[in-house]
């Protein structure tokens, strides 16, 4: 009985913890004469198995922690690039509002001009600046200056300014993945 609670003492404590199943399974391993390993020799490979189970335990607690490591240090990182991308926000949040006061400090500019000097300038200004000018205007000034302007131009202006952002590139994105 001696030898059988050395062989006990002997294992791997994570053998141990499985309780009564493991021991009753051990001692009728130990207790039944076995033709081809001596008790030695089962004894023996028990603790070759027990060695090897606590380096595959440290293994394994050494890649835990590389891992925990590396959570943290991606933690760390998401942290780094959230901030990042909401000083980013900001700056753009400033631009667009700095760019929506400089159109309307022209759209009034534009509006206190009579409509036909108006007109010229804006028929003069790239489509994209004298649409933006004209969506902006009071309605009755936006009329009386398109009024000014050459058919085609004017109709062309109307179409841009009804026209909505990005929805040609969405639509066209959408036919792709069909």
């Amino acid at each position: 009985m001696n030898k059988l609670l050395n062989i006990f003492k002997s294992f791997h404590p994570a053998l141990l913890t499985s309780g009564f199943v493991l021991i009753s399974l051990l001692t009728i391993i130990i207790a039944t004469p076995s033709p081809v390993f001596s008790q030695d020799d089962l004894l023996q490979y028990l603790q070759t198995k027990g060695a090897e189970l606590d380096q595959k335990e440290q293994k394994l607690q050494r890649k835990e922690k590389a891992l925990q490591e590396l959570e943290k240090d991606i933690r760390a990182r998401i942290k780094e690039y959230q901030s990042i991308l909401e000083r980013v926000e900001k700056i753009l949040a400033e631009i667009d509002n700095t760019k929506k006061d400089k159109i309307q400090h022209v759209v009034k500019t534009y509006e206190k001009m009579q409509p036909e000097e108006a007109a010229i300038r804006l028929e003069d200004l790239d489509e994209k600046t004298a649409v933006k000018v004209l969506a902006f205007m009071k309605p009755r000034k936006a009329a009386n200056v398109l009024a000014m302007m050459a058919p085609r131009k004017a109709a062309r202006l109307t179409e841009k300014i009804t026209e909505i952002p990005g929805l040609a590139k969405l639509i066209a994105k959408m036919k792709k993945r069909r």
